[in-house]
């Protein structure tokens, strides 16, 4: 694996995709490799002098907390004594390197991406479930962030390259800017644009990644391939595979339509459409029957109560619901049943 991979992989674990493995494969490079070591103690210097000690010491407290709150297959003794002193650095950093420059990556947020100063006021917008929200970036560009999502982006995003990173949904209008490429970065894949109105879609719960592409153009890299987005074109990626699939859509608009409070399925699974709808109106769904969730349902939803959405499902399938503390929960209707199988055959 090449460095570029490293850092990738570096995203999966900010983001929490990485599995075990993945994180021992990091620790494992981290320590064979001496120049990374001089490498990440120089950025943490870098980082570290633009802050004051009060703020050193919250962060390190914090690192010191997620440590302990992760899983791995070797104990971690030393956090204890976690101190800002360089020799102690060192020898510690020699044992557990990654995780101190993941937890680094963390506390900075796209730091190592754009090389530049942060703060830490100003680059992360979480979007809780239930709600959307839109912002404008420094450099003019749009942003429509989706329920339950995570925008993180830092104060020198508007220097050198615009460097975003996404958790969740987020529809872009960017302002061209030749000379500073747009780069949207997920776990497993990069977007990259220089004027153009695009939506990416990567929520941690869900096995694919997808952009699709409203204007202009744009590349999409994962750990193995690059390809050429242009309008009306979508991509996916799956998790599972590792592949990039490409193909037309009718009407790219369609896929952002949730900023305008319209929800667009095509052939969805009910699985998936219940998804989005925990998201879309904070509330939790649960699956009696297991066996519903393979039926697909198209169509477009308007603003409308989740109420209405589920007896608009219902029409469509042997779906029977009910309100439970707060919890709905779907079960399958044995009568309706018995007559959806008989019109299908």
């Amino acid at each position: 694996m090449e460095k570029t991979d490293y850092i990738q992989l570096f995203d999966k674990f900010l983001l929490k995709q990485a599995s075990a493995e993945e994180i021992q494969v990091l620790i494992q490079w981290l320590k064979s490799e001496g120049s990374f070591q001089d490498w990440a103690e120089e950025e943490w210097n870098m980082a570290s002098s633009e802050i004051d000690v009060e703020l050193q010491r919250k962060l390190l407290g914090e690192i010191k907390l997620k440590i302990s709150d992760t899983n791995f297959s070797t104990p971690i003794n030393q956090t204890k004594r976690f101190t800002l002193s360089r020799a102690r650095y060192r020898r510690w950093f020699s044992q557990i390197a990654a995780v101190v420059l993941l937890l680094i990556m963390t506390a900075y947020g796209v730091y190592s991406y754009t090389k530049n100063k942060m703060t830490m006021s100003d680059m992360i917008v979480a979007v809780e479930k239930g709600q959307k929200a839109n912002i404008t970036l420094p450099d003019g560009s749009l942003v429509w962030i989706n329920s339950d999502s995570k925008l993180i982006y830092g104060s020198g995003f508007n220097d050198r390259e615009r460097v975003l990173l996404l958790e969740g949904e987020a529809y872009f209008e960017v302002s061209p800017d030749k000379d500073r490429p747009f780069i949207v970065k997920t776990n497993d894949l990069s977007v990259k644009a220089l004027g153009t109105s695009f939506d990416v879609k990567s929520y941690t719960d869900e096995s694919e990644i997808s952009t699709v592409l409203m204007t202009g153009k744009v590349e999409v890299c994962s750990f193995s391939d690059r390809q050429i987005l242009l309008p009306n074109e979508r991509i996916v990626f799956n998790r599972q595979t590792g592949k990039l699939k490409k193909n037309t859509v009718y009407d790219a608009k369609d896929y952002a339509s949730w900023k305008d409070n319209i929800l667009n399925f095509e052939a969805e699974s009910f699985e998936n459409i219940v998804r989005v709808l925990e998201r879309y109106y904070n509330t939790r769904i649960v699956f009696e029957t297991e066996s519903l969730k393979q039926y697909r349902f198209t169509g477009t939803l308007g603003n409308t109560s989740l109420e209405s959405i589920l007896q608009i499902l219902s029409l469509t399938s042997p779906l029977d619901y009910e309100v439970k503390d707060s919890v709905i929960i779907l079960r399958e209707n044995i009568k309706e049943k018995a007559y959806y199988e008989k019109a299908l055959k």
